[in-house]
């Protein structure tokens, strides 16, 4: 089963920021570099979604960042993200705050907790039903 891990920060720009030393430290840590994704909840209450990108990766990580964030902000009840989890990412995703997401997978949960905690931030973890994640990325 994968963890996702979501850090919630209070302000727009953090996630992004502790988004770039992941992608920074990514070799390191066993981390998939497209295993993340910052979601930014804008000032008008609008979701910005941020999914890294490399040239040549495939379009399984930006559709299963899409899905994640529809279940979590539309309050689907899919049952495979816990509503515990859903309820607190929307709680934190308050206009002007950013949250970062991460599928750390091989790369263990403390490491990419460790690896940012300098940004500070709430982090709220939830294990994936083994479907959602073969769904997307398997």
């Amino acid at each position: 089963m994968l963890d996702l891990i979501a850090i919630a920060y209070a302000d727009e720009t953090v996630a992004g920021q502790a988004a770039g030393e992941l992608e920074r430290c990514a070799e390191e840590l066993s981390l998939d570099p497209d295993a993340t994704s910052v979601v930014v909840c804008e000032r008008d209450g609008g979701y910005h979604l941020t999914s890294s990108r490399r040239p040549g990766a495939t379009a399984a990580w930006s559709k299963f960042w899409g899905s994640l964030l529809g279940v979590v902000v539309n309050d689907g009840d899919d049952g495979e993200i816990d509503p515990v989890f859903r309820q607190q990412v929307t709680v934190a995703l308050a206009p002007g705050t950013s949250i970062l997401f991460v599928a750390p997978g091989q790369a263990g949960r403390e490491q990419v907790v460790e690896s940012v905690s300098q940004f500070g931030g709430t982090v709220l973890c939830c294990p994936l039903a083994d479907d959602l994640y073969s769904r997307y990325l398997a």
